[in-house]
């Protein structure tokens, strides 16, 4: 009864596995990589350790004064001039700005005026503008444009 057990146990298995017979060593071992390929990890978030997320909380700082140790001050002080000396060079590019900007505005302002004199000058030898000529509208159409219209209108 044992040996019939273990038959329906290989009949089972070969259900869920392919069987490479009659193929080289070499065809099964590249197609067992490529069916490897397709196995799905479980997501980040399942696994139980990771290099991408920290798995402890950090260590509390020491008990003592942190403002008592010299070189926190040391550190402090650096890293407070290095803040001032960044928002002085950010004050100063904006004021670089500023000063391009009305350089512009000032420029534009000058090529207005000038252009505007140059119009004025010219003002007096300029032809007068000619009058605007009215389309003619449907009803001014002569009778010939109408049968035209009219025949049009009838071919659809």
């Amino acid at each position: 009864m044992s040996e019939q057990q273990g038959e329906h146990a290989f009949a089972d298995l070969d259900k869920y596995y392919t069987v490479f017979a009659g193929s080289s060593p070499e065809d099964v071992a590249y197609a067992k990589v490529f069916w490897n390929s397709f196995n799905l990890h479980p997501p980040l978030e399942s696994r139980l350790v990771s290099a991408d997320m920290r798995q402890r909380l950090q260590v509390a700082g020491s008990t003592r004064d942190s403002r008592g140790c010299p070189t926190s001050d040391r550190r402090d002080e650096k890293l407070q001039e290095v803040y001032i000396k960044q928002r002085l060079e950010e004050k100063q590019r904006y004021l670089e700005m500023a000063k391009k900007r009305d350089d512009t505005l000032a420029l534009l302002k000058k090529q207005r005026e000038e252009r505007i004199k140059k119009e004025m000058i010219s003002l007096p030898y300029k032809p007068n503008q000619c009058e605007k000529k009215e389309r003619p509208t449907f009803r001014s159409l002569p009778e010939e444009a109408h049968r035209d219209i009219k025949d049009v209108q009838d071919l659809k």
